[in-house]
């Protein structure tokens, strides 16, 4: 993951980005929904549970556009986006499976 002009530590491959909407109850539910992503893909993916308002969230969400929450987001190295969620959450196996899609494309 790039983004350079975060503080997240980098690691190489796609990344899930998931930006919540600022409420308790849609943040537990995002960090759980994260847990299960993590537990679905190999151990190197990164999976981060950002906050819009500030920090890294708001960095990530400026530059992407973002407007409409909660966002989740699959980011490859180079910062495109192939694949993103708003307003709602997808099924963690959803994101699993568009990450293989991806990594198989790839080889």
């Amino acid at each position: 993951m790039a983004l350079e002009f975060t503080n997240i530590p980098d690691r190489t491959g796609a990344a899930v980005y998931i930006l919540g909407d600022g409420t308790t109850q849609t943040e537990m539910q995002l960090i759980k929904f994260g847990e299960e992503v993590d537990a679905l893909t190999p151990d190197d993916t990164q999976v981060v549970y950002l906050d819009p308002s500030r920090g890294d969230g708001l960095r990530v969400k400026e530059f992407y556009g973002i407007t409409e929450f909660p966002y989740i987001m699959i980011v490859m190295d180079d910062d495109t986006v192939p694949y993103a969620w708003q307003r709602s959450i997808p099924r963690p196996d959803e994101v699993s499976y568009e990450l293989g899609q991806i990594g198989g494309s790839m080889d």
